[in-house]
């Protein structure tokens, strides 16, 4: 699950006063409905967030940035109103906030959420956000890495080339290659119709897209290729300006290219 209802903590108390019993309880509803323990989140890493977002953002180092991106996924947080808001990106967040000691509010949990409705529905989340800086942005690709790698982000050494081009790319003649489809485990079916959609709606018909790898000098890399070429595009400039903005739906250390359906036989695939 991902959307709970409003609990409280409660304690009761033996009539004797010798022991106390923590228990938490839905107060939404008709009566009182107690919840499972494992749908409210680690109330310990939603206080450890509260500690961290004490500390002045010119003093978040990198330990900060890795103990915050721990105890995220688990923490349970409550949504903003509106649940989900345009960023200046022009893409949905679903707003998440940190709540306050003693506050009553729904609770959400970010691994819960993402098989719920975030892979789905395409939201980024993001934290905190006000009339200044918010405390964390998290695009649909940060979270995606997370469900398929257990992680935001993910170490350059990956499989994928160091970094994405987002360019036109040209297979010379007798250059050897691999081609296929990319699997679930790096392109999953929700994200495949979200780009599917993505494309569509920028006047892009029939997206296509496969998995190409090959040598960089001594190493095996692979690219993540979409049948887009400037020449469906009104400028250069504009195609670009689409190549880069995919790039949110997907993990940071992936690689994107775009190539002629004629460049590779037999390999491009619809979305």
């Amino acid at each position: 699950m991902g959307l709970f209802d409003i609990f409280k903590k409660t304690e009761t108390t033996k009539e004797d006063g010798t022991e106390k019993v923590s228990e938490t309880e839905s107060v939404a509803g008709s009566g009182k409905q107690k919840l499972p323990q494992e749908f409210l989140g680690d109330l310990e890493k939603t206080e450890m967030l509260a500690v961290l977002l004490a500390v002045p953002m010119e003093q978040r180092d990198v330990d900060w940035v890795d103990r915050f991106l721990t105890d995220l996924p688990m923490a349970s947080l409550r949504c903003g109103t509106p649940q989900v808001i345009a960023g200046p990106d022009g893409f949905p967040y679903f707003q998440l906030f940190v709540p306050k000691p003693g506050e009553e509010y729904q609770s959400f949990v970010i691994e819960r959420m993402m098989g719920d409705f975030i892979l789905e529905r395409g939201y980024g989340i993001v934290i905190n956000p006000g009339e200044g800086q918010p405390d964390w942005v998290l695009s649909y690709g940060d979270i995606l890495n997370y469900h398929l790698n257990g992680g935001f982000f993910t170490a350059e050494d990956s499989q994928f080339s160091i970094s994405s081009t987002t360019e036109e790319e040209i297979v010379e003649e007798g250059e050897e290659i691999m081609v296929g489809q990319p699997a679930e485990t790096v392109l999953p079916s929700e994200t495949r119709k979200l780009l599917k959609d993505f494309f569509e709606l920028n006047g892009i018909e029939g997206p296509k897209v496969l998995l190409m790898a090959r040598k960089i000098g001594e190493e095996l890399k692979q690219d993540l290729a979409f049948n887009i070429t400037p020449e469906r595009f009104e400028s250069e400039v504009h195609y670009r300006n689409m190549m880069q903005t995919v790039t949110w739906y997907l993990p940071r250390h992936y690689s994107v290219i775009g190539l002629h359906d004629d460049n590779i036989e037999n390999g491009f695939m619809p979305l």
